[in-house]
């Protein structure tokens, strides 16, 4: 890793998130983490008051590494925590318990952490209401700078998916999914915390994620390491994501790069839809009629009229956002809108 970011620096480009994500990045030893920073800082622009995220798992966390994420200046803690009850971690194929999650969050904000952040899923095959209920008070009982709570997803070849085949497993029916979503709303509502994005709360504006808005907002990012991803100047690569084969390519002078996707205009309008509706201010209408030669409300003019209808979004001259309803549709809702597509072409600004 240390070898591709050294070969990708940019020099002319101002880093002002670093964000250590994807599998378990706190597994890393000190020595291997610090090796990174040094090759990060010596080939690259680190702009001042740069945001510093490490994903952590409970089950790797030790006192030399967090001494060690303090001397490094990282700022920003996001905890995989996913669930305060065993048998739903066990199931989920996690390595720590609920015992190891609470210990993990103690030995953090004793450290002097002060942007901490929980992941937390709902909707896990045979979760109850309470159940979800209670992680969350658990959650918040901590008073979390931020928390992101995702529905659990069903991915094709993953053990989780070959069981729902099998018949091993049944998913939650829908509605109880929803219900579970509902609650979360309303509880983060109740505690005042600033629904951001569909699935990310902040305990205020200062606390949300500078990294992952990023990609929400179309802002370019640079990804390194196996799997990786990167988007810059409407163009998206990812590395190849065996590791053993990436290891090889950097070793042997080779670029690790596995595939790049040049975005046409529609698959640009389709992800500028599919992100914006994701954030709390929804699609800034002026954003759009400046980024695309089209007019926004011209090209989703029957899609709005129909959403608007059923009150599922709320559109003004300014913006075109999700309604507290529309927040349990926005895949349905964004197919609804993309399906307009077929105007591209023919209509003129």
């Amino acid at each position: 890793m240390c070898i591709e970011i050294q070969s990708k620096s940019r020099p002319n480009y101002q880093v002002d998130t670093i964000y250590f994500g994807g599998g378990t990045p706190s597994i890393l030893s000190v020595d291997d983490l610090s090796c990174i920073f040094q090759v990060i800082q010596n080939n690259w622009e680190i702009q001042e008051n740069i945001e510093i995220t490490i994903e952590v798992n409970p089950g790797t966390l030790s006192d030399n590494k967090i001494q060690s994420w303090i001397e490094l200046d990282i700022n920003r803690i996001n905890l995989g925590v996913q669930s305060f009850n065993n048998k739903h971690l066990r199931q989920l194929g996690r390595i720590h318990n609920a015992k190891a999650a609470h210990h993990a969050i103690h030995k953090l904000k004793k450290a002097g952490f002060k942007n901490i952040g929980f992941d937390l899923i709902y909707g896990i095959f045979d979760q109850t209401i309470d159940e979800w209920n209670n992680d969350l008070r658990q959650a918040i009982s901590y008073h979390p700078q931020h928390l992101s709570c995702y529905a659990l997803t069903y991915e094709p070849n993953t053990p989780l998916y070959s069981q729902v085949q099998n018949k091993k497993i049944t998913p939650l029916p829908d509605h109880t999914v929803r219900k579970m979503m509902d609650i979360l709303f309303q509880v983060m509502e109740q505690k005042k915390y600033d629904h951001y994005e569909i699935s990310n709360f902040a305990a205020s504006i200062s606390f949300r994620s500078k990294h992952n808005q990023k990609y929400w907002n179309g802002t370019p990012y640079i990804g390194l390491g196996a799997a990786s991803h990167s988007f810059l100047e409407n163009k998206r690569f990812w590395n190849i994501s065996n590791v053993d084969a990436y290891i090889h390519k950097i070793l042997n002078g080779c670029d690790p790069l596995e595939n790049v996707e040049r975005l046409t205009i529609e698959q640009q309008i389709i992800e500028f839809i599919f992100l914006e509706l994701r954030k709390k201010e929804g699609i800034r209408i002026h954003i759009f009629d400046n980024k695309f030669p089209y007019c926004f409300t011209d090209l989703f003019s029957d899609a709005l009229k129909e959403l608007e209808s059923t009150g599922y979004i709320e559109v003004t001259d300014e913006s075109c956002r999700l309604s507290s309803n529309g927040k349990f549709f926005l895949d349905s809702i964004c197919q609804r809108l993309v399906q307009c597509d077929y105007h591209l072409g023919k209509l003129e600004k």
